[in-house]
């Protein structure tokens, strides 16, 4: 048990037949705590004293929209879009589009704060065996040196512990299964080297938790294609020997690697479920657990043993959700079944701002939604009126059951992107075949083969796609660990990537 947030999700659990109650208290500190900023001045932030009053005067905006605000923020200048001193900014990237800087403060780290140690709480008062051995934390990725902005300010935080404040930092630092010092490792190949030699070494592994499970993946098959080296780099000779034995065999038994690992917690949903569903397989008496949802603008959403879907974040950001018809609600007031997006006010400056992320809503716990991320907004392809979005294509790649499939457009088609260990020349037609029935449930796209102004899929067979692309993404400023699969790849260069 982690002493420090005893009783944290039990708390949590008491507030949530009140959720709208809570969310609006939560959105009147927010404002108030920033109305002297210009932004907040801009818009009356002193004035608002309900939600519905909060939704009559605030836009709502893109980071587009902020760029000129931030970028003044970027140089020093200080109350542009919110009060008081800024920590760091963070970065982060679209899966098409280039680095966005997000701000952070003391108060807007607490509100990732006081989303984690509910979950954590919950994690490990529902499964106390947790406790008994060591745990493997990947928040952010390495490869990335230290920086500061033109202004002077921190680009990224001084540890993936910064997250958890002091104290509890200090309780999860006795647990951790790779040390803190391997983060700092800016050469990618050192890094998965000493990461993968300090797994290897640790018997007593109970918890990982990664945000792709790509990212674990493609740690294990480092692994075992590395094994004799990593095993040496192991200074117990009796582990290093066993280690030997495991990794000498093929990946299809990792888990002999670490007997007493009880959780994997990872990303499930949207374009991730292939892959996590391969981690399951390779560890099936291993519980997989979903993440939330958890941007780097804030945490959205928190997955709780007890229940089937991720729970709002109820504490940690103001929630509102976009439908398809342009219609905002707040999302203590989403119907069940109903797709938005995500809409987040919070304390890092950004007021109803759209993240880009959308979820289904699978019913409530008490009045708070449970919520499944489906995809990106704002990543579609049209060629000719099809308007492919990411969601859609998604569900349409998941009956495919392969381990990476993505659609890529070319002039008068879409490319079906495949890992050629994974497909064979022979079935990769028919694959691309059932494709192209599955994308005619869009009806545009149906309409526009029928006419023939769209060709029928055609099957594209990669060597290590997965691989290529987050080594793509790397070069674009993505962070290593927080990039996810893709389902639909809609930048030109795609085909320098994987061809």
């Amino acid at each position: 048990m982690l002493e420090t947030i005893r009783g944290r999700a039990a708390e949590f659990r008491a507030q949530l037949d009140g959720a709208a109650r809570v969310q609006e208290r939560l959105l009147l500190e927010i404002v108030h705590r920033h109305a002297g900023c210009e932004y907040g001045r801009r818009h009356g932030f002193g004035r608002i004293t309900s939600a519905a009053e909060w939704a009559r005067r605030v836009p709502i905006v893109r980071y587009e929209n902020l760029r000129g605000d931030l970028d003044r923020m970027i140089h020093g200048e200080r109350d542009v879009l919110l009060t008081g001193k800024l920590l760091a900014f963070e970065e982060t990237g679209g899966s098409s589009g280039g680095r966005r800087l997000i701000p952070y403060t003391k108060h807007s780290l607490a509100a990732f704060r006081r989303g984690i140690t509910v979950w954590l709480d919950d994690l490990y008062a529902g499964d106390p065996a947790l406790a008994s051995g060591t745990a493997y934390w990947s928040i952010s990725p390495a490869g990335r040196a230290r920086a500061v902005t033109a202004g002077g300010i921190p680009i990224g935080l001084e540890s993936d512990l910064s997250y958890l404040g002091p104290a509890l930092a200090g309780e999860i630092a006795q647990t951790l299964s790779v040390g803190p010092e391997v983060a700092a490792l800016t050469d990618l190949g050192q890094w998965r080297m000493a990461t993968c030699v300090q797994l290897a070494a640790d018997e007593r592994l109970t918890l990982i938790s990664v945000w792709s499970p790509t990212f674990l993946l493609q740690l294990l098959e480092y692994m075992f294609a590395h094994g004799s080296q990593i095993a040496a780099a192991i200074p117990n000779p009796a582990r290093a020997a066993y280690v030997a034995k495991v990794l000498a065999r093929s990946l299809a038994d990792p888990a002999a690697l670490w007997p007493a690992l009880r959780l994997i917690s990872c990303w499930t949903h949207g374009s991730s479920g292939g892959f996590a569903a391969r981690l399951a397989s390779l560890f099936p008496r291993v519980t997989l657990q979903g993440k939330g949802l958890l941007a780097t603008e804030a945490l959205v959403s928190i997955p709780l043993r007890a229940l089937p879907w991720p729970v709002l974040a109820l504490e940690s950001a103001y929630i509102e959700l976009l439908d398809a018809g342009g219609a905002i609600r707040a999302a203590t007031a989403a119907e069940a079944g109903g797709e938005y997006e995500i809409l987040i006010t919070n304390d890092s400056g950004l007021y109803r701002y759209g993240i880009g992320d959308r979820v289904r809503v699978h019913g409530f716990a008490g009045g708070a939604p449970l919520l499944e991320f489906v995809g990106r907004t704002g990543i579609t392809s049209d060629l000719v009126g099809e308007k492919l979005d990411e969601a859609f294509v998604a569900a349409a790649l998941r009956p495919l059951a392969r381990g990476f499939a993505a659609l890529a457009p070319e002039e008068k088609s879409y490319a079906l992107l495949l890992d050629l260990s994974e497909t064979s020349h022979e079935i990769a037609p028919e694959l691309a075949r059932r494709c192209d029935q599955q994308l005619r449930a869009n009806p545009q796209y149906a309409y526009a083969r029928d006419l023939g102004q769209l060709e029928a899929v055609r099957p594209v067979r990669c060597d290590d796609p997965l691989g290529r692309y987050l080594a793509w993404r790397l070069r674009t400023g993505q962070r290593l660990g927080d990039i996810k699969p893709p389902a639909l790849i809609v930048d030109a260069a795609w085909r320098a990537a994987f061809t």
